[in-house]
C-alpha cells in the first residue's frame, strides 16, 4: 500500500501542477522532518489533498476540515477505522 500510495502521490502532483492546490503525503517512504512539516500543514489546514496509507489513522494526525475521503479499494478499514475518521 505504500507503494500504491506514492503512485498516487506522484500522479496527483502531475495532474494538478500548475494549479494552487498543495498535495502531501503520509508514509513510512517519507522521513521524520517531512511527516513533522506535513502533520503541520494538515492540521493548520494548508494541505488541500493528503495522499497516505493507513498512516493517517494515527493519533498525531489532525485534519483541519476534512471535506473528502477516498479509500482505494485494496484498503480493508473497519468499522473502528470510519468512525474515527467520522469524528
Amino acid at each position: 500500500t505504500t507503494i500504491l500510495a506514492f503512485q498516487h502521490f506522484q500522479t496527483i502532483k502531475k495532474r494538478f501542477d500548475g494549479f494552487p492546490i498543495e498535495i502531501d503525503m503520509l508514509s513510512r517512504f517519507r522521513t521524520p522532518k517531512q511527516i513533522e512539516q506535513s502533520l503541520r500543514r494538515l492540521e493548520r489546514g494548508d494541505t488541500d489533498i493528503i495522499i497516505g496509507t493507513h498512516r493517517l489513522l494515527s493519533k498525531d494526525v489532525k485534519f483541519n476540515d476534512l471535506g473528502l475521503l477516498i479509500i482505494d479499494e485494496e484498503q480493508r478499514f473497519g468499522v473502528e477505522h470510519k468512525e474515527k475518521l467520522k469524528n
